[in-house]
């Protein structure tokens, strides 16, 4: 609920509209009793009048000379609405009636004659031209008037007949015994007017009469008060400094020294915005409410205090002297009433304050002030007075009233624009006047009103968006308001052909193919061209992670995309799917059908085919494209202001070149809008998925440029997967969905890249992922590369970066491992020199410390889970000139009487030419002396575990090899490739200590018995050239994992742990449901190895 429309209170005349046109009635409509009774009745005056200090000091002063007995002579400027008439009809009434004016705190003498004079009506003012006629007296002159008003006619008879000023001793004649106050309003249109007539004789004899009369105070009680319609700047300064309308100076230059030349200068009563606002409070209003005025001070500066960048806080202290009028209201209708000097002064002030105030109280808007804007051009009455004299202006108002409708803040805005500077009829370049003009702090605090702001849910932040959004430097294209200007900081109205409107008009002619030709020219700017780097003239793309952009926008959906490569493509198409479509499912239905041919099918000569490659295409379109009509009308603005010149439309330099800053200032906010209006007009994505299906989403809006908006919606949706999402599980895992699988058999790279291109139920990746995946399955020991002859499997020293291209061949775990051992036996090498041996070779060692040297390996059957598990080094042994002994097997195992055969080598090392002799300490030798080279063979009967040695003998040197014997017994423990329920585990061998406490942790939890570690870890961090070795000897799992844990946060984030563990379960109680799917999870990922008891 408003306060101020329902708890103050209006004068009752304020809504009587037939009293408008005599809200200041002129003085001579006073003395000829033609006026409403509030301006002839003295207290009725008086009660509905503000006293204002100029007033009460000309009172005292004509009361302070005519008590003394002397005259006084005193010439009143007031322009444009400074009260001089109000203050002329308030002397008027006090000196007519001195006992009222003592009501109201006037002191005035009694018997007092008053004489009022009012320059443009003739019974007041008669003339030559237009005399009166009393009591058979036909009355032509000023003097002769006098005369009669004081009953002393025939003193100046023959002066009134022959149009001759009366001289001074005549005057002096005339006033004697008497005590008078001469009013005298509105004499510079009286003379104005009569100066031309019979030669200007009249005119000069009253400009002399007006000389005798200013002179009689020296002698005679007689005041003379002459209202002069001009400003001057300061009391006494003799210079006129402004005039009241053009033709009128040297008659107010004349006059106003033939009166000042012994008399005083007052001036307008009305000077300050506080007077005025006084007037029209008193005026307008019967009561105030004070309560209500304290509680909308306070919040007027609690306002101005929290929002004082946006304010003009020196408002929060004149609040309080305006109200219920906002401080702006007041100083706004004071510079109109001056700077529009069309004006009639208070009297228009009043009068249009009488029409806001109506609006007001009739309309009920929610207000706690009376805003400036209030005085607005959609009122007929308002926009009539103002623009009475700027009939130019009447379609400006009519813009801003249409540009506006229905947008309350963008009007009052608007509004305050205009009235505030119309009158100054400024062009593109205000010049000088540019200080004058209001700012945005001033035009902002016009609107500051709480209860107005909260029931619009404004802020003065948001006001000055919108104050920003409507002039001729708005980026905002759709709120631009033509004729207002803005610059340095200023604001204003013009009535010139606004340069906007100039290229408007040619919008029409832009045909709609130029304007599609155009859009589609922006729309792949923005697909790849962030909107801050267009409006920078820049052109620097940023490619998509994965899709390129395909150069032509489709516009005909029923033609193919002829493209079909190995490639992923977005595919802009301009057109919407579906203009006509009223609902979104039958659009989506539409739209599915016609993605799918698009997706599915390119081009063959006239006809269509299958595309090969059908996992490759994505579609970004507008299904229903709402705002189609309003892109392409920018657009065509865009194309018409771009070639226009508007500089013939204008005259002058200045304003030729601020119309060009206009319009291209205009064309880069247009661009600005089309490119927004792009980014809103896209808003599905189709792509491939599935069995030849598509799926349609909606488009994300975050990033910035169509390809990233189109690559983030694909991201969300899981069709593009980043590489850090990416390893060779998930691509394993793929592949599988599709009944492919890499890990047994030799594939092409190329061919299973290629699958991505064409599968459209695969994802799209970046050929950096898909290959680093491959790396990754490599890294794993899943699968090896192949590249030519060069094989990449297990990593050793020197075996370089594992190198993927699609000439690569996949090679199954097993098939690469040989290979590579293949390879790196193939580069084994023996150096012989005179007296010595140097062989290099490769072995295997493995986590416990053993070394199986490389081309032995295959004879293990365990060999390949050895080789994953082990690490390649390259070993280099120096042997002195002489013999090499060694046994082939290395070690017998048999059964107890069983017979075994060896076979002893010996070899000789350099140039070495001595016979060797053999012995064994078990077993016989079939040769026991020989040359090198040779070999012997050893028989031996196996009874027992013992050694067998045997001792070369050349040279008095010797050497000795031992060969262990075992006999065998039945196997009662084995490795197995999966556990069941009924598995009695015996031991485990960690083999990756990777995730070595997550390991450990399911091995606890999964056995429930007594369980001992063993073995051997190193932790260690490269980074920071820190490393540990833990060597648990028969300890719990849980200490050890306790003890684990503070040494890998000792050691950094990523510490590298390698060696080998094995638990040995010492008491097997049984493996929990739950622990069997652990255990054999660990083992089907190579982590472990695991022996169960099986008899």
């Amino acid at each position: 609920m408003s306060n101020l429309i329902y708890e103050n209170k209006v004068r009752e005349d304020v809504f009587n509209r037939s009293l408008d046109d005599q809200v200041a009635p002129e003085l001579s409509d006073v003395i000829v009793k033609n006026a409403p009774s509030i301006y002839l009745d003295s207290r009725e005056f008086f009660s509905s009048t503000y006293i204002t200090d100029s007033m009460k000091s000309l009172v005292r002063e004509i009361t302070n000379a005519l008590t003394q007995g002397k005259g006084l002579s005193m010439t009143l400027y007031s322009l444009f609405g400074g009260g001089k008439t109000h203050t002329v009809l308030l002397l008027f009434h006090a000196f007519n009636n001195p006992t009222v004016a003592r009501e109201f705190g006037l002191e005035v003498p009694e018997n007092i004659k008053v004489i009022g004079i009012g320059g443009k009506d003739s019974r007041t003012a008669p003339s030559p031209e237009d005399p009166i006629e009393e009591d058979g007296i036909k009355i032509k002159t000023l003097w002769g008037y006098i005369a009669k008003r004081l009953g002393k006619y025939d003193i100046v008879r023959k002066y009134d007949e022959d149009l001759m000023s009366p001289t001074k001793d005549k005057l002096e004649e005339l006033f004697k015994g008497e005590r008078v106050l001469i009013l005298v309003d509105e004499i510079a249109a009286y003379l104005v007017r009569l100066k031309g007539l019979s030669g200007g004789n009249y005119y000069n004899q009253c400009l002399i009469f007006f000389e005798y009369l200013a002179s009689l105070g020296s002698n005679l009680p007689v005041v003379l008060l002459v209202t002069i319609p001009a400003k001057i700047e300061e009391k006494n300064k003799e210079d006129i400094t402004m005039y009241f309308e053009k033709g009128y100076e040297d008659v107010i230059e004349a006059l106003s020294k033939k009166i000042e030349r012994g008399g005083k200068i007052f001036r307008a009563p009305i000077e300050t915005s506080i007077d005025l606002a006084n007037v029209l409070i008193k005026r307008i209003f019967r009561e105030i409410n004070e309560d209500v005025k304290k509680r909308v001070v306070e919040e007027y500066q609690k306002y101005v205090d929290q929002f004082k960048d946006y304010l003009d806080v020196t408002t929060a202290r004149e609040v309080v002297n305006t109200y219920p009028f906002h401080p702006l209201y007041v100083n706004f209708l004071k510079n109109l009433l001056e700077g529009n000097t069309h004006l009639q002064g208070s009297r228009e002030a009043i009068k249009i304050t009488r029409y806001v105030i109506r609006n007001l109280w009739e309309n009920k808007p929610t207000r706690s002030l009376i805003l400036p804007s209030d005085i607005s051009i959609k009122d007929s009455q308002i926009r009539t007075i103002l623009l009475k004299d700027f009939k130019s202006y009447d379609v400006v108002a009519d813009t801003i009233i249409q540009r506006s409708k229905g947008l309350d803040v963008i009007f009052l805005l608007a509004n305050y624009i205009f009235i505030s500077t119309y009158y100054y009829q400024l062009g593109l370049d205000p010049g000088q006047l540019i200080s004058a003009l209001p700012d945005s702090k001033e035009i902002i605090t016009s609107l500051l009103d709480s209860e107005y702001l909260s029931s619009s849910r404004k802020l003065p932040g948001d006001i000055k968006e919108s104050l920003d959004n409507i002039t001729s430097n708005s980026k905002n294209v759709d709120m631009i308001i033509p004729y207002l200007i803005t610059d340095k900081g200023k604001y204003w109205v013009t009535w010139f052909l606004d340069p906007k409107t100039i290229c408007e008009k040619d919008a029409s002619k832009v045909s709609e193919f130029d304007a599609d030709t155009k859009l589609d020219s922006m729309m792949l700017s923005l697909a790849e061209i962030p909107l801050d780097v267009i409006q920078k003239k820049g052109k620097k793309a940023i490619s998509g992670m994965l899709l390129k952009l395909y150069r032509s926008v489709i516009r005909n959906t029923d033609e193919p995309i002829d493209i079909d490569e190995p490639s992923y493509y977005l595919v802009i198409i301009s057109r919407p799917i579906c203009e006509d479509c009223k609902t979104s499912d039958g659009a989506l239905k539409k739209a599915e059908e016609i993605t799918r041919k698009l997706i599915y099918y390119t081009s063959s000569g006239k006809s269509e085919k299958p595309r090969r490659y059908a996992n490759t295409l994505t579609l970004l379109f507008p299904l229903i494209g709402n705002n189609r009509d309003k892109m392409r009308d920018y657009v065509k603005r865009y194309i018409s202001c771009s070639n226009i010149d508007v500089t013939p439309y204008y005259r002058d330099q200045v304003s030729k070149d601020y119309a060009q800053k206009i319009l291209n200032d205009y064309v880069i906010s247009l661009e600005s809008a089309i490119y927004n209006q792009i980014f809103q007009y896209f808003d599905r994505v189709a792509y491939p998925t599935g069995n030849n299906d598509v799926r349609i989403v909606e488009l994300k809006s975050s990033g910035k440029t169509l390809l990233q908006q189109a690559e983030d919606t694909l991201l969300d949706e899981d069709k593009i997967v980043r590489e850090d999402n990416f390893d060779f599980e998930t691509l394993k895992a793929y592949l599988e969905a599709t009944n492919v699988t890499i890990v047994d058999r030799m594939s092409s790279i190329k061919d299973i890249k290629e699958m991505f291109y064409a599968n459209p139920s695969l994802p799209f990746i970046t050929e950096t992922t898909f290959y680093n995946a491959i790396r990754n399955g490599v890294e794993k020991l899943e699968i090896g590369i192949m590249n030519g002859g060069k094989v990449y499997y297990k990593k050793y020293e020197g075996s370089g970066e594992i190198i993927v291209n699609d000439s690569s061949i996949i090679l199954p775990a097993k098939d690469a491992a040989e290979k590579e051992i293949d390879n790196l036996i193939s580069q084994e090498k023996i150096i012989e020199s005179e007296n010595k041996i140097i062989k290099r070779y490769y072995i295997l060692e493995l986590p416990g410390g053993i070394k199986i040297p490389l081309r032995e390996l295959r004879n293990d059957v365990d060999w390949l889970e050895k080789f994953k598990s082990g690490e390649i080094k390259l070993v280099e042994d120096t042997v002195e000139a002489g013999i090499d002994l060694s046994a082939e097997p290395s070690e017998i195992e048999g059964t107890q009487g069983e017979t075994k055969e060896v076979k002893i080598i010996v070899k000789k090392i350099g140039k070495f030419d001595s016979k060797v002799s053999l012995s064994s300490s078990l077993g016989d030798l079939n040769v026991k002396e020989e040359y090198p080279d040779f070999q012997s063979t050893l028989k031996i009967t196996v009874n027992q575990d013992s050694i067998v040695n045997i001792t070369a003998k050349y040279d008095d040197k010797e050497k000795r090899i031992s060969i262990p014997i075992r006999i065998l017994q039945n196997e009662c423990e084995k490795f197995v490739d999966q556990i069941s329920l009924d598995s009695h585990i015996s031991e485990i061998n960690i083999i990756n200590t990777e995730d070595l406490k997550n390991t450990l942790s399911k091995i606890n939890f999964s056995i429930i018995g007594k369980k001992l570690l063993e073995g051997e870890v190193n932790i260690e961090d490269s980074s920071k050239k820190i490393s540990l070795i833990m060597k648990p000897m028969g300890s719990n799992i849980n200490d050890f994992i306790s003890f684990l844990t503070p040494q890998l946060s000792l050691v950094g984030l990523k510490p590298k742990i390698t060696g080998s563990l094995v638990i040995r379960v010492v008491e097997f109680k049984e493996i929990n449901k739950d622990g069997i799917k652990n255990i054999n999870e660990l083992i089907n990922k190579n982590f472990i190895k695991v022996k169960v008891k099986v008899c």
